[in-house]
């Protein structure tokens, strides 16, 4: 299993938002995680101040050089597809070949009326618009590395052999262990699924631990992403997010790893102190 992160780029300032990313998206690379996400909001909805990812992502490709891009994700409906095609071609060729480009529905009304569409059809125009985006895009980019972020259209990305970015909780009631059980049985070439999950504040890793390997859609996923809750922290929170669950977390999930060789670690210093809470405690895991 691979494991990314992603970030909202969210602050008072866009400027300085944008700055941190790419630095956050440095540190992402020398903790070794394989993935790097960035998520797309207009007019600040939610606090997301990036509403074009591709360009930040220019910026982070020319501070990295092994960790994988990714959207998480462009709204597909409020895009002209052709234009987008172009757009993702360039940066997934500065950054040599590692644009993973991630494309969803959008859940924004306001957006979807400021741009002149109708929110209602999104679904339909996100069908519509990502066919002519399969179409022109590089085969390696359109086969490989294509993700549709949904909770409905599993059937969709199957047939048109795209992964599938899941955020979805699979708590009690929850349909996504079995839409993701579809998604595996009839998905065109080689299944792909990235899970997201939050990591929220006060947890200590041994909760996180927990909960992470009770999750029952965790089995289906070949990557997982993290994402710091609430979206909306300063960058030192997550550097400090990234840093802990790499060293602490990850360990214990079995994550494969990473794609690139992560810095050796650095004893402590003589009168460095770990807090109690972030020591995980032994967890068994149970097998699958």
């Amino acid at each position: 299993m691979r494991l990314g992160y992603l970030t909202h780029v969210t602050g008072d300032d866009p400027a300085r938002a944008y700055r941190e990313t790419v630095e956050l998206a440095v540190c992402a690379e020398e903790l070794g995680y394989d993935s790097f996400w960035v998520a797309q909001h207009h007019d600040g909805h939610l606090g997301g101040r990036l509403p074009s990812p591709l360009v930040l992502l220019a910026a982070v490709a020319e501070r990295t050089r092994l960790i994988r891009l990714g959207t998480a994700t462009v709204v597909l409906p409020l895009e002209e597809p052709r234009r987008l095609a172009e757009d993702a071609t360039v940066l997934d060729a500065l950054a040599g070949g590692r644009l993973e480009f991630g494309i969803g529905a959008g859940a924004d009304a306001d957006a979807a009326r400021r741009f002149g569409r109708r929110h209602d059809d999104r679904h339909a125009d996100t069908v519509a618009a990502l066919d002519i985006l399969l179409e022109l895009l590089p085969a390696g980019l359109a086969e490989q590395r294509m993700w549709w972020a949904t909770s409905s259209s599993v059937d969709a990305a199957a047939d048109r052999g795209l992964g599938v970015l899941s955020g979805k909780p699979a708590g009690p009631g929850s349909d996504v262990v079995p839409d993701l059980a579809r998604y595996w049985t009839y998905a065109r070439g080689l299944a792909r699924v990235a899970l997201s999950r939050p990591l929220p504040a006060g947890h200590s890793p041994g909760r996180i631990i927990d909960d992470l390997l009770a999750d029952p859609a965790l089995p289906w996923a070949g990557e997982l992403i993290v994402q710091a809750q609430p979206s909306t922290v300063s960058a030192d929170v997550h550097r400090e997010t990234m840093q802990r669950f790499a060293r602490y977390v990850r360990p214990f999930l079995g994550v494969a790893g990473p794609a690139h060789p992560a810095p050796v670690p650095q004893a402590p210093e003589p009168d460095e102190e770990i807090a109690p809470l972030l020591r995980p405690r032994p967890v068994v895991r149970s097998h699958r």
